[in-house]
């Protein structure tokens, strides 16, 4: 019968309480780590020292107990509190790996505290590096075991550049500084800015407008603009808000019979209609230039859809022509519009005494139709005139209204359109003119140059007197010549004017008979129309006494 050797053993909680060198014990219970049945299934040896040494038992190797390079899923048998021993494969692998928060599984590394960060803290000046050509992905489903979103990578043998692909890329912190160039092959939004090809515009919610601010700082407006080669504005209205405006050149043009407008559609070859950013302006028979126009590229405008801003033209497209293209347009028909300068201005405090005014050349005059008071008539000479009007409608670049005074020191006529030593005259349209050539024959032996003052007495009492009859009054003997006869009238108006009215003294009236009647009646008012107006007259009258 074999022999059976038996070391200590204990079915208690407790270790021995001293071994003997070389001597070992086994309890026997199954245990824990910690508390009272922490020495439960272990064998113990004793040392030199009689101290009792944990060296083997179930409670280690049961934390063995699994395929190598295999824990996800192994539960100690032994120990239900019982810990994993990771056994490597022979590939030197094992399927999962926990570090305090962090879990290693299969390709992914993920943190297992709920909203715990994953912090990649290279040691002093080391980095995280992604090789070449290898792509940071971002998405790829809640697991992110499917196809990234997004992705971000060094193309290192293609493009040598750094590459955002897969998404939008948004920055959140207050400033994106960049050292060197920023080039984009496609479009760039910022804020509410779009950049695409060569055209600045707006997006979506910037009311339409775009803000250039070379000094916002300021909070005022300070700062310069410089803007380089020509400059072309589109649009309907141009307003300039500084207080001062200088021009270098020496010749202002306005109302250019060309201007350009922009491709706002695509459009086809073979086709006559092209839409326009703007047909303000553009009539029938308006020259059409650009390329892939029909007629070596200028063409004749037949029609205008205003309200789709399309214009027709003659013949058809021979190649396509892109958006943003643009034409020019060649005004070849009277627009029938004024010229010149306008203004605005105030007679007086609040808006409804804001006026405008306008000097400039006044393009209806030309027309025979229009001949008459307003337009002082059409001449001989078919001559457009510059005009001032201080109270101007303007509706259509169409000036209206009443023409203003000029305030010069003197007036030049062109060579050859005065004599010298003559004098100036007015026709019967008002224009006035020269001795040099009178638009007709004038018997001047019969006409005398003289200068005359007009009164309007408005009367105490009223009067009647005959055109012609000579009013005089008491005292300062101060006369004049009845304009137009009046009776029973409160109010007179005198022609030839001599002395000084007052509102104190009597008037006589001395009629073409020679007759003196005293009228009674004293002037409330005198009011002086115009003192000294040059005035033809035939007849020189020296008064009656």
């Amino acid at each position: 019968m074999a022999s059976i050797i038996r070391i200590k053993r204990s079915s208690g909680t407790a270790k021995p309480a001293s071994l003997n060198w070389g001597e070992m014990a086994y309890v026997t219970g199954i245990g824990s780590f910690g508390g009272t049945n922490q020495y439960k299934d272990r064998v113990f040896l004793g040392d030199d020292g009689t101290n009792v040494n944990p060296i083997a038992g179930h409670f280690y190797t049961s934390m063995m107990e699994h395929a190598a390079g295999s824990i996800a899923g192994v539960t100690n048998s032994r120990n239900s509190d019982g810990g994993i021993i990771a056994i490597l494969d022979s590939d030197r692998k094992v399927d999962l790996w926990n570090v305090d928060n962090l879990r290693m599984d299969g390709n992914e590394i993920s943190s297992q505290n709920t909203d715990g960060n994953i912090v990649l803290n290279p040691n002093g000046t080391g980095s995280v590096i992604i090789p070449d050509d290898n792509k940071l992905g971002f998405g790829g489903g809640a697991d992110g075991l499917s196809t990234p979103d997004a992705t971000i990578e060094y193309d290192e043998n293609g493009l040598d550049e750094l590459r955002f692909a897969g998404s939008d890329v948004r920055f959140t912190n207050p400033r994106v500084i960049i050292e060197g160039k920023f080039i984009n092959s496609g479009d760039s939004t910022f804020d509410k800015i779009k950049i695409k090809d060569n055209v600045i515009s707006s997006i979506s919610g910037s009311d339409n407008k775009i803000f250039i601010d070379p000094f916002p700082d300021g909070l005022s407006n300070e700062g310069d603009v410089i803007i380089k080669g020509n400059l072309q504005v589109d649009g309907t209205t141009t307003t300039v808000n500084s207080t001062q405006s200088t021009v270098n050149d020496p010749i202002l043009t306005v109302g250019e019979v060309t201007s350009v407008r922009t491709v706002m559609q695509t459009v086809a070859s073979g086709v006559s209609t092209a839409i326009l950013d703007d047909i303000v302006g553009i009539a029938q028979d308006d020259l059409v230039a650009g390329t892939g126009l029909p007629n070596s590229g200028v063409t004749t405008v037949t029609a205008i859809n205003a309200s789709a801003k399309m214009i027709t033209f003659t013949g058809t497209t021979t190649a396509g022509i892109s958006t943003g293209s643009q034409f020019t347009i060649t005004h070849a028909t009277d627009t029938n519009t004024d010229r010149g300068l306008s203004f605005k201005y105030n007679t007086a405090s609040g808006t409804t005494n804001t006026k405008d005014g306008f000097f400039g050349f006044d393009d209806s005059s030309i027309a025979s139709s229009t001949a008459g008071a307003g337009n002082h008539g059409t001449h001989g000479d078919d001559s457009r005139r510059w005009t001032y009007v201080p109270d101007a409608t303007i509706n259509a670049s169409v000036v209206t209204g009443t023409k203003g005074f000029l305030d010069i020191k003197g007036i030049y006529y062109q060579s050859g359109d005065f004599s010298s030593g003559g004098v100036v005259w007015f026709d019967s349209d008002g224009l006035q003119r020269s001795t040099n050539a009178p638009a007709s024959p004038v018997t001047t032996s019969k006409q005398v140059l003289t200068a005359i003052t007009k009164n309007t007495l408005a009367l105490s009492v009223a009067i009647t007197a005959a055109a012609g009859d000579i009013i005089k009054q008491d005292t300062t003997g101060a006369f004049g010549v009845v304009e137009s006869g009046v009776t029973g009238a409160t109010s007179v108006n005198l022609i030839g004017v001599e002395g000084t009215f007052n509102t104190t003294n009597n008037l006589r009236k001395e009629g073409n008979s020679g007759s003196i009647a005293n009228l009674s009646s004293v002037p409330n008012t005198v009011s002086v129309i115009y003192t000294n107006k040059p005035h033809w007259t035939s007849t020189l009258d020296g008064g009656t006494f």
